[in-house]
């Protein structure tokens, strides 16, 4: 199975704010991001699959898909998190976060080894043959963790700009 994970264009959001399960609009940069993924599609996919946030299906419509929306592929709940600014939060949280991605629980959110197992859930179920995940910087991680031979620390510290495309073979 071939994996091809694009993760959603810039969402309607200031900088600086923590947002995972926020089901955040697209920003004014949409049509000129959403084209350059367009570019970098293949020509045909086994199945496309969509997180349900907003971000994820517009792109997935303007890009004139056929697809199922899949629960599994919504990023991270940050909880409490959501919506705050990351300076506003308070930083023995964020270090407790950081010494543990896997393990700890964002106060009212998931852990990242929730997403993980719900990820693994998804891609188990799938066909052989080649997908397109339309999702967000967290799946597209699990993914790697899953699927691409990337370790916890490796997949955890990777940047995954906005609209990026990328592939697990």
């Amino acid at each position: 199975m071939a994996l091809d994970l694009i993760r959603h264009t810039r969402p309607r959001i200031a900088d600086g704010i923590c947002y995972g399960s926020l089901d955040l609009d697209v920003d004014d940069t949409f049509f000129s991001e959403a084209e350059v993924v367009r570019g970098k599609l293949s020509s045909s996919y086994s199945g496309v699959f969509v997180s349900p946030m907003r971000r994820c299906v517009k792109l997935a419509d303007y890009l004139d898909l056929s697809y199922e929306v899949d629960e599994r592929l919504r990023e991270m709940s940050f909880g409490a998190w959501e919506g705050v600014s990351w300076s506003e939060i308070d930083q023995g949280e964020i270090d407790s976060w950081a010494n543990d991605i896997s393990g700890y629980q964002v106060p009212g959110g998931e852990r990242f080894q929730d997403v993980i197992e719900r990820v693994d859930a998804f891609l188990s179920g799938l066909p052989e043959g080649k997908h397109l995940l339309i999702t967000h910087a967290g799946i597209i991680k699990a993914g790697w963790i899953l699927r691409g031979g990337f370790s916890l620390d490796r997949a955890a510290s990777q940047k995954i700009a906005f609209g990026d495309c990328l592939s697990i073979p």
